[in-house]
């Protein structure tokens, strides 16, 4: 790195008290900032800046070490009240205050939409702070600095006595400035002396802006949209029903698969995929197998992937081999109207109490009602082929408190009920999906806007605004020639400013030396060292 001596700073002898005073009585007089002052200063304050990005950075946190609600999860209760026991289990007596304040449902909370709205204010603020500054710095620029101004630089170098005139020499220093991709501007003085200018990559303190635009234009593209179109969390897709979302869609959607891919060791989860075909009326138009991050779409409207759960079928068969109506158990008693001939949906409506997918079917016999408590212990293995690790409990008639049965179903067959003999039921799994479906108008304008915040940012963090200052003055000692002076400042990457600067130093004293017709002019700082051998040698 060139460097050159450093000024010896001036002493400056203190005022006196008597000067002092009328100072301190007008400091005392400064009127007061009103509010709207108060507000701007501190939302342009790095501290509060930093106070924000620690806030958001808090959130995440939580919202990561926090377990989050899957969105909807409120419409199925035996889901939630498993998510609240768990949640109970681990943040003890706490769990409810947590509900409470929103921390289960983090990103939908009132304290961090409020966050996220004094972020874009913020930002917002700041932008209108500095864009004129901004602008006039690289639209009307100081050429002309003083001698301390450079001797404060970090980088700097001089060349002394230069055998040229002061036009040639500003003529080398603006062609090794241009070499350097430095736009180059000039100013000189009275006394013949010039200032020269140069600056480079000046364009990337505008991209700040544009990607605080960006990032200020996502977030109400998103909140603005989301009023304009519609989501409905947490819709259940049983196998091959077509369920119709409603809002005035013309098609329906049904769930034709659900498979789990996993790694080469057999346990490892690689990838879920549920397979969704589109009908218009009875003509099936389209069919696609979706992923987490791949949801179907379909005349404007998304089909998101977020969850699944197994279900049962069963069928129920009496004396003479015929299928008997299934009944199914609702909270207002053990025995509904709800019939169903022939194969019936077993979809777990509650929680058994050790938190185990649940349900209740009921058949007619011939002098009793018989009542099955089926849980689902869906982490017992069995194999392909074999029935689903259902656990049965059957109950005659009213009387809840004995059982005519408890275990689990055989592994292959039907199951006979015990003392009804003549009466069996049938088990088959399948899979049902839950699917987030919104309509979403402004998703591509959200993904533009992110792209382009994503594309500002990777610029600004790749280039740096770099300027450098050049004074070329007569030399008064030696008529003839002129002493140069050249310092550099860069907003950041400061090390490899360094490196760039030192390749600058070099390109003008190979200008310089080239047009005094000479191979290269050495810098003061080389002179010094030169001399300091010379004086060793003697």
């Amino acid at each position: 790195m060139a460097q050159s001596a450093q000024p010896v700073p001036r002493r400056i002898k203190p005022a006196p008290a008597q000067a002092r005073e009328p100072v301190a009585a007008a400091t005392q007089q400064r009127p007061r900032r009103d509010i709207v002052e108060t507000v701007w200063t501190l939302f342009c304050s790095i501290r509060f800046a930093v106070v924000l990005n620690v806030a958001l950075a808090l959130y995440a946190m939580l919202g990561t070490v926090i377990t989050q609600m899957q969105p909807g999860i409120q419409r199925f209760p035996s889901e939630f009240d498993a998510f609240m026991k768990g949640a109970e289990a681990r943040y003890g007596a706490f769990s409810g205050l947590l509900y409470w304040a929103g921390f289960y449902d983090l990103y939908n909370s009132l304290p961090f939409r409020m966050l996220v709205v004094i972020v874009v204010f913020s930002i917002i603020i700041c932008t209108m702070n500095r864009w004129q500054p901004t602008l006039r710095l690289i639209t009307r620029p100081t050429v002309r600095v003083s001698d301390p101004f450079i001797n404060d630089l970090t980088e700097k170098a001089q060349f002394r006595g230069v055998p040229l005139s002061v036009d040639e020499a500003e003529r080398a220093v603006r062609q090794a400035l241009r070499r350097g991709r430095y736009r180059v501007l000039s100013e000189r003085t009275s006394d013949t002396s010039v200032h020269l200018f140069g600056d480079r990559d000046r364009w990337s303190k505008m991209v700040t802006f544009v990607s605080h635009a960006a990032l200020v234009l996502l977030i109400l593209t998103a909140a603005g949209f989301t009023q304009i179109g519609w989501r409905e969390q947490s819709v259940y897709f049983v196998p091959g029903d077509r369920v119709d979302v409603g809002h005035g869609t013309d098609f329906m959607v049904a769930n034709q698969g659900f498979e789990i891919e996993y790694y080469s060791d057999g346990t490892t989860v690689k990838e879920y995929r549920n397979t969704l075909a589109v009908y218009e009326g009875d003509t099936q138009v389209l069919t696609k197998t979706i992923t987490v991050n791949d949801p179907l779409r379909y005349d404007g409207v998304n089909y998101f992937l977020v969850s699944y759960q197994p279900v049962l079928y069963v069928r129920a068969t009496g004396p003479r081999g015929d299928e008997l109506p299934l009944k199914t158990m609702g909270a207002s008693g053990p025995i509904t109207a709800t019939t169903q001939n022939g194969e019936a949906l077993v979809d777990f409506q509650y929680v058994s109490e050790d938190n185990m997918p649940m349900d209740l079917l009921q058949v007619q016999a011939e002098d009793a009602v018989l009542t099955f408590e089926v849980r689902y212990y869906q982490d017992v293995a069995r194999l392909p082929g074999e029935n689903p690790p259902a656990y049965v409990r059957v109950f005659k008639d009213m009387e809840f408190g004995s059982t005519l049965f408890e275990g689990f179903i055989p592994r292959t067959g039907p199951f006979v009920v015990p003392a009804y003999e003549d009466y069996a039921l049938a088990f088959r799994t399948d899979t049902a999906t839950i699917l987030e479906v919104a309509m979403d108008p402004g998703l591509g304008l959200v993904g533009f806007w992110f792209t382009i915040m994503t594309l500002g940012f990777t610029i600004s963090l790749y280039t740096t605004f770099t300027r450098a200052w050049a004074r070329i003055v007569p030399n008064p000692d030696a008529p003839g020639t002129v002493n140069i002076v050249l310092g550099g400042l860069a907003e950041k990457n400061k090390v490899a400013f360094e490196r760039d600067f030192e390749k600058l130093a070099s390109r003008v004293s190979d200008a310089l030396g080239a047009a005094a017709g000479k191979a290269r002019l050495p810098s003061s700082q080389a002179m010094e060292d030169d001399e300091a051998g010379a004086q060793a040698a003697e």
